[in-house]
């Protein structure tokens, strides 16, 4: 670094001795020399008096002693006044609000007790800052960034100059510092002078915060630059996060990820998402090496050399105004390859105005921007040249994002850097980095897009508003084009397979939380954007738009994103946008904000009241108590008739002893009953859950009348209230005021409701197109209905509804049934509906359901019965297609319910569908064949459980291989669970001791390989072979943990898991699932007994 020249930071300007920066900072310290000038004639005196023209007074040390020591005494005097005798309106041990101006508090009470405490700095001195969030009123404007970082030894050097301006008079700032060395800081003012002299500088680690204070005050309205010089490692660790070093030995990388709160380790910054600025950006590299930012480079120039290599410098040009966290770095020795141009003809005009509801109109672009330059680099010519699809599916896919939203892609180009060895994707405005495994992935890839606007474009007022910004990169991703080589559309039940069903899953027991909680603490910060706020506040936000209607959808995001463009936004703003451009009246904010911050989500239950429903809601919670200790008696109905035989052969009526009477010679006497009255302690019952439910429901026809009866009604109508009303005549009609076969919404404002008229139709069916949050009980039997009319009407039900509504409707019958609430049988009798299914999302959730029921009812009195079904359930012989052979409007959708009933027969052990499976395994292994990845996980478990060590020698060999590749050969997840589910017992411990070892943990997929290891243990080996492999290690993962708890039902099992792992990161999750699991078997095992039973008598 000696031999590097550094290149002037901001707005000051170079001169003859070199960079004004540098001018600058002698400057500072030529004043700062009087300080040792009146010393006695020392050598830091006489080399001061060197370096000054004008003569220096000198005195004896005796009276400097005394002369410091009279000033010292006056400053404490006056310091003592300043404390006791005057106000301090600007001390920041005030307790202030660290509110967002404009913004109502959203601080909880914790968090302000949290506060309050007194904090103690690194130094050991109280930290003055006591707020979670910086001090509002230092307002960030320009960023100049530069950076050195050295890939060889792992440092990074850097000086960052802050340009801010302040809206009340202050001593002090705060800044978000994480892990790095901060050698040098000073103030200037706005035209290059020199600003007030820092007084201390104080660093809290818990918080990441800096405190900086200053001699003067800061004036109110008045521009500073707060320039700072740092030193801090490019770390290489399983974390990740920051700026650091990834790649291979030969080719070494350094690639960022600052989402969320990581960009302070790589610079010191307001690192807050409304903190939004502009960057400039330079970075100093090797000349063989490429730098890339979220801006494309204006200037390179020489830099000087160090250790032999000759360095550069690149220049970026200024970002728009952009939260810290989306920037986003790379340095690595890359090559590139750009998308060509789109045809004119396919380039959709973004300013057209679409039809919108009555008195609202499309907002238009208010400028138009050209297509912005898509490349990307990798370091393998084999990525780069296999690129050219994915390019062409990112340009139509920026591009269709830019008209559905109505805004112009904000950035002149889009990067995508594919390096090894790091993770699977970073988010970046601008510039994305992904592994090359996921390339293939374009769920992801367009939600990275999507991020472009919502999180580039607009970014979350606070931390607990990342949620929304989540569920609208995740729903605008689910309209994007169709993967490369496919013309297929992604199928409209995309978003309920992807976001609805996960959020009905993961939101129904009592632990979970709000997506819209306020979160403070660095570790709820990270848990953010978790699997539960991603997929639930997609839910919502579709489930919110799809009630005010599509084209009012449409209009309120482009709206959205012109009022906050380049700014912050939390979900009331798109409420209020929602609200303004919909077309349905009454469904405000507060509709949509108990929806975020409350807990769970409703179940709506319908009963028939002649010819009304009344429609009641409640919260869903699928939970059990724990289980008994010490059952009576461990698989009863499995036991019966053995334990029957054993009791004929072994009774022995001797040593029975039935007692009749009181035995009146006993010593023992029966207790007298207490006369004492037990204290009843009054409980408070909490309020129901209530919901504000936009309701959506399709009737089916009229129910028929008796042919006996006859009504003669003249000239009379029933009132318009009932909402029936009767044909003047000698016959008469039901008529409804529901037309069939129309959407019909509904707002459900209470815990009850009666809706008139739906009584009088055969069926009727809720949640329509399968997009609400909510779970709908099925409909009771009526007075009179006899059990075949009810199956009739729910068949026709079920036919009646889309793929994705047909799926809902099995979905909550399952779950219903785990949680108590409906049989068992009812749930198999709705799933042999699936012998006339042809599409494959109602599929995909059968094999689901009765997957995890086999693996639970392995043991039990009805496991033989349930096999049986299985076996039947599914065609005989799957369809196995390739790529070619179908059109491509079915293709996607052909090819994976193919591939679901393919890994289901192998699952279920059907032997045709197995020999199938193992037929691809065998042209695979023998000559060379390729395996479609959608039949991979069938064809690699049907050879292993097959051929056995030599089939298992050759997946271990294609996943070594596919490891080693520069990007993913066969899908990794498909081979591990083929190596885990050999029939020999050698093979499957090899394997499994093996993913458990400390070599396999140096992975940065261990945690697919553990989640693997134990569900496909569960699936072939029950919960006699997870405890052979379980151990308490304290690295598990929480998704290993809850696939071992899959096939734990026993009371034993839930007592001996809580032991080992109640410590556990996820363990209450993984308990929660044993407990049901225990609950559910106790009460399926008899009920699809009797199911079975009377099935077999027919």
């Amino acid at each position: 670094m000696d031999g590097i020249q550094m290149e002037p930071i901001g707005k000051y300007k170079a001169d003859r001795n070199g960079s004004a920066k540098a001018a600058a900072w002698r400057n500072m310290v030529d004043q700062d020399l009087d300080d040792v000038a009146f010393l006695a004639d020392t050598d830091k005196a006489r080399e001061a008096r060197e370096l000054r023209d004008a003569p220096v007074a000198v005195c004896s040390q005796r009276r400097a002693l005394c002369l410091a020591a009279l000033v010292f005494s006056a400053m404490f005097a006056t310091a003592l006044l300043v404390v006791y005798a005057t106000p301090q309106p600007d001390c920041p041990c005030a307790g202030e609000a660290t509110l967002i101006p404009g913004q109502p508090p959203t601080d909880s009470e914790a968090s302000v007790a949290a506060a309050n405490k007194e904090r103690i700095a690194s130094n050991g001195a109280v930290f003055p800052w006591r707020g979670a969030r910086l001090p509002t009123f230092v307002i960030p404007k320009h960023y100049s960034l530069w950076l050195h970082p050295n890939l060889t030894t792992g440092e990074l050097r850097g000086e960052v100059s802050i340009d801010f301006k302040v809206d009340r008079d202050t001593t002090f700032v705060v800044l978000n510092v994480r892990d790095m060395n901060v050698t040098e800081r000073a103030l200037f003012k706005s035209g290059g002078s020199l600003g007030p002299k820092l007084n201390k500088a104080l660093d809290y680690p818990q918080a990441d915060q800096t405190y900086i204070e200053f001699k003067e005050k800061l004036r109110r309205k008045y521009n500073y630059t707060l320039s700072l010089r740092f030193i801090t490692r490019l770390e290489k660790s399983d974390k990740q996060r920051g700026f650091f070093l990834t790649g291979t030995h030969r080719h070494r990388c350094a690639v960022s990820r600052f989402w969320l709160t990581h960009a302070r380790s790589t610079f010191p910054c307001l690192d807050e998402p409304h903190f939004r600025a502009t960057f400039k950006i330079t970075i100093v590299r090797d000349r063989f090496h490429v730098s890339l930012t979220n801006m494309p480079i204006v200037a390179t120039e020489e830099a000087g050399f160090y250790l032999g290599h000759r360095l550069l410098q690149d220049e970026f040009a200024v970002t728009p105004p952009m939260p810290p966290h989306m920037l986003s770095l790379a340095v690595c020795r890359l090559q590139r390859r750009a998308a060509p141009e789109l045809p004119t003809e396919m380039t959709p005009n973004i300013t057209e105005v679409t039809t919108t509801p009555e008195g609202t109109t499309e907002i238009p672009e208010d400028e138009v921007l050209p297509p912005p330059e898509i490349s990307l680099y990798s370091d393998q010519q084999v990525i780069l040249d296999e690129s050219g699809p994915l390019l062409e599916w990112v340009q139509r896919t920026i591009q269709h994002f830019a008209f559905e939203l109505n805004t112009s892609y904000p950035l002149p180009k889009f990067d995508i850097v594919v390096v090894e060895g790091g993770n699977p994707y970073s988010e970046g405005w601008g510039l994305i980095t992904l592994s090359p495994a996921t390339l293939s992935d374009t769920k992801t890839i367009a939600r990275l897009l999507a991020q472009q606007w919502f999180g580039g474009l607009v970014s979350p007022r606070w931390w607990s508003s990342q949620w929304l910004l989540e569920a609208l990169t995740s729903v605008l991703a689910e309209k994007s084009p169709a993967s490369p080589n496919s013309d297929a559309q992604r199928p409209a039940d995309a978003l309920l397979l992807d976001h609805v069903l996960p959020a009905l899953r993961l939101d129904s027991s009592n632990s979970v939380r709000a997506v819209a909680s306020p979160r403070l603490e660095r570790a709820d910060i990270e848990a953010a954007t978790d699997e539960l706020s991603l997929h639930k506040g997609a839910a919502i936000v579709s489930m919110a738009i799809e009630a005010a209607g599509e084209a009012a959808g449409r209009a309120a995001l482009a709206r959205l994103l012109r009022d906050h463009r380049f700014a912050s936004a939390d979900a009331r703003d798109l409420w209020r946008a929602l609200e303004r451009d919909g077309a349905e009246e009454g469904a405000g904010g507060a509709a949509w904000d108990g929806w975020c911050e409350r807990a769970g989500y409703p179940l709506l239950m319908a009963t028939a009241l002649g010819n009304d429903v009344l429609l009641k809601q409640e919260r869903f919670v699928m939970s059990a108590e724990p289980p008994d200790p010490e059952p009576p008696m461990v698989n009863h109905l499995l036991t019966l008739e053995l334990r029957a035989d054993l009791d004929e052969l072994f009774y022995e009526p001797e040593n029975l002893t039935e007692i009749m009477d009181e035995d009146l010679n006993s010593t023992t006497t029966t207790p007298a009953p207490s006369t004492t009255r037990r204290t009843t302690v009054k409980t408070t019952k909490p309020p129901p859950h209530k919901w504000i439910i936009p309701v959506t429901f399709m009737v089916g026809p009229l129910e028929d009348e008796d042919e006996n009866l006859t009504r003669v009604w003249k000239n009379v109508t029933e009132s318009v209230h009932n909402g029936t009303w009767y044909d003047v005549g000698n016959e008469t009609r039901k008529v409804s005021r529901w037309m069939e076969n129309v959407t019909h919404l509904i707002w459900m404002n209470d815990t009850e409701m009666v809706i008139p008229d739906l009584g009088k139709h055969k069926w009727v069916r809720y949640n329509v197109g399968a997009r609400g949050l909510y779970r709908v009980a099925p409909q009771d039997r009526t007075d009179g209905e006899s059990a075949e009319l009810a199956a009739a009407r729910a068949a026709e039900q079920y036919a009646s509804g889309s793929a994705a509504e047909r799926a809902l409707l099995l979905d909550d019958a399952f779950v219903l049934s785990r949680a108590g609430r409906l049989p068992a049988s009812r749930a198999i009798a709705a799933a042999t509906r699936l012998s006339t299914e042809s599409h494959w999302a109602p599929w995909r959730v059968v094999l689901s359901h009765l997957s995890w029921w086999r693996e639970l009812l392995q043991v039990s009195c009805s496991g033989p019965q349930l096999r049986r079904l299985l076996s039947s359930l599914q065609p005989a012989l799957t369809n196995l297609y390739t790529p070619e052979y179908l059109p491509h409007a079915a293709r996607e959708q052909h090819l994976w319910l193919s591939g679901a009933l393919l890994t289901a027969g192998v699952e279920w052990e059907n032997p045709l569908v197995t020999k199938q499976a193992v037929d691809l395994f065998d042209g695979w292994l023998e000559q060379n064949h390729t395996i479609q990845e959608i039949y991979q996980e069938a064809a690699f478990t049907a050879g292993v459980r097959t051929h056995g060590l030599p089939a298992w020698r050759a997946c271990w060999r294609a996943l070594t291989t596919s490891y080693a590749a520069p990007r993913p050969i066969y899908s990794h997840r498909a081979l591990l669970a083929a190596l885990a589910s050999p029939t020999d017992d050698w093979l499957f411990y090899r394997f499994a001791f093996s993913a458990l070892s400390t070599e396999a943990q140096r992975s940065r997929e261990w945690r697919l390989w553990v989640t693997m290891l134990f569900t496909s243990t569960c699936r072939w080996r029950g919960a006699a072979g997870i405890w052979r492999i379980l151990r308490p290690h304290p690295t598990l993962p929480p998704s290993a943990l809850q696939a071992a708890a899959r096939c734990l039902h026993q009371p034993y099992d839930y007592y001996r898991f809580k032991e080992l792992f109640g410590d556990f990161r996820g363990a209450s999750i993984a308990l929660d699932t044993i407990a049901l699991n225990v609950a559910w078997v106790q009460r399926a095992d008899s009920d699809l007994m009797r199911y079975f039973n009377a099935i077999g008598q027919h």
